[in-house]
């Protein structure tokens, strides 16, 4: 009880202490802009050749950006307010590395865009800021460190890292090993063309709740979260995402009567999409055993279906400079499953760069058109397969 009462004690000071003399505090990333001590700038730079032996029929090859992890860069920092308590704000912006341009068109910090303040209890931000899923689970996805492109089919469980818009966010200290938090975004009031467009009105209220423990070798970590509405940046495009051609007894793509292609609907307008993921390792020295769980559950139409997914895998520590990664998810949804293989070998060149070759192959029900992540379209037939040769470099 007492424990409780000081984390809520500890809460109610992030909203209401006092400001005090301000001292510069240093975050974990050591290239500083000049003259502001408390203030850093980060970023990570991926780009590579990926080769589709099936993209609507088609063989396939492209330069693709922001795979392995999304070409971004940013600005983070930290006041001391004295008494313990800090300001903290953070500004993080995604970007397509081929072209220069936003990863979302006419937003600039899509990624990351909050302030808030924290204390020995945790810390409490505003903004656009990543959920929970992302901070307690998706460390476990084991098959996004074999392939940028294998994270979890449609991201419909967040694992790949996501943030969420008109939030606010509770994250605690680490109390022995545990830490948790809660989040809750508001609802988008913003006018829209047409609110009934399947192309979207603004998303609803949405909430989240994780939890994270680790102890010597074992980690473990899960979040739940609900999503109202779901629209716009939290949009579901289950063709294009999962290649089916229906989802909640409903057509997934309209057919263009000039050229007889397929039309994906980029937002189908469910109720509710609820998410349970969880995720844990252990490590063996030189070998990493991952394995997480998740459970989606959409509602629209006057239905409701599940999505499940499992995967297995682990890292190796095969040189110093050698890492390698083999991941396997399995993944049912209605009457239909798919089986997935991603393998990947990273080589670190520095503490900042490596090079990286990653391969994936995905083969799914008859009648459900094979599709590896978001970058190609799908496959003509129920498998698709992906060879991809990458670098990236952080700073």
């Amino acid at each position: 009880m007492k424990v409780l009462l000081s984390v809520i004690g500890g809460s109610c000071a992030l909203a209401f202490s006092s400001a005090a003399q301000a001292q510069t505090a240093v975050p974990d990333v050591d290239k500083k802009i000049a003259g502001a001590s408390s203030v850093v700038f980060y970023g990570v730079l991926d780009a590579g050749l990926t080769f589709v032996n099936n993209e609507n029929g088609h063989r396939n090859t492209k330069l693709d950006t922001g795979v392995m992890e999304p070409s971004r860069w940013g600005v983070k920092g930290a006041e001391d307010l004295g008494g313990g308590l800090r300001a903290v704000f953070q500004l993080e912006s995604s970007f397509n590395l081929d072209d220069g341009s936003l990863s979302s068109q006419g937003t600039m910090f899509d990624r990351v865009a909050m302030a808030g303040l924290a204390n020995r209890y945790g810390q409490l931000t505003l903004g656009t800021q990543y959920d929970l899923v992302n901070d307690y689970v998706t460390p476990f996805n084991i098959s996004a460190g074999a392939s940028g492109y294998a994270s979890h089919q449609g991201d419909f469980d967040r694992i790949a890292g996501n943030a969420i818009q008109r939030s606010v966010k509770f994250s605690s200290a680490d109390f022995e090993g545990l830490t948790f938090g809660a989040l809750y975004a508001f609802a988008d009031k913003t006018s829209h063309p047409d609110e009934n467009d399947v192309e979207g009105g603004g998303s609803g209220s949405a909430w989240n709740i994780g939890v994270h423990y680790a102890s010597g070798p074992f980690s473990a970590g899960a979040a739940y979260m609900r999503l109202n509405t779901p629209r716009g940046t939290q949009a579901i495009g289950p063709y294009q995402s999962l290649g089916l051609t229906s989802f909640l007894g409903q057509p997934t793509f309209t057919i263009d009567p000039a050229s007889d292609d397929k039309a994906p609907l980029k937002n189908m307008a469910i109720d509710s999409q609820k998410i349970f993921a969880a995720g844990a390792a252990y490590d063996m020295g030189d070998f990493t055993a991952m394995a997480n769980f998740a459970n989606i559950e959409f509602r629209g139409f006057g239905r409701a279906s599940d999505l499940r997914l499992i995967e297995v895998g682990g890292r190796y520590h095969i040189s110093p400079a050698l890492d390698g990664t083999l991941g396997y998810q399995r993944m049912h949804f209605e009457d239909t499953k798919a089986n997935q293989l991603s393998l990947g070998l990273d080589y670190h060149m520095s503490k900042r760069s490596d090079v990286y070759v990653s391969a994936d192959y995905r083969r799914a029900s008859s009648g459900v058109n094979g599709v590896i992540g978001n970058s190609f379209a799908p496959s003509s037939n129920s498998a698709q397969g992906l060879l991809r040769i990458g670098m990236r470099h952080v700073f």
